[in-house]
């Protein structure tokens, strides 16, 4: 059996997110940026599915 990810993440939510983040770091001078990756990290593993081929 072959398997692949798929990833259904969309321009708009993307930029949401990416957009929250900045803001956060904004608002928090930077205390928030050493938790972006692992945010990041987590929201792309939500958004990824696997497929049987």
């Amino acid at each position: 059996m072959i398997k692949r990810l798929r990833c259904d993440v969309t321009f708009g939510d993307s930029l949401l997110f990416i957009l929250g983040w900045t803001l956060l770091i904004i608002i928090t001078f930077g205390l928030a940026s050493p938790f972006f990756i692992f945010s990041l990290i987590k929201f792309m593993i939500n958004k990824t599915t696997i497929e049987e081929l």
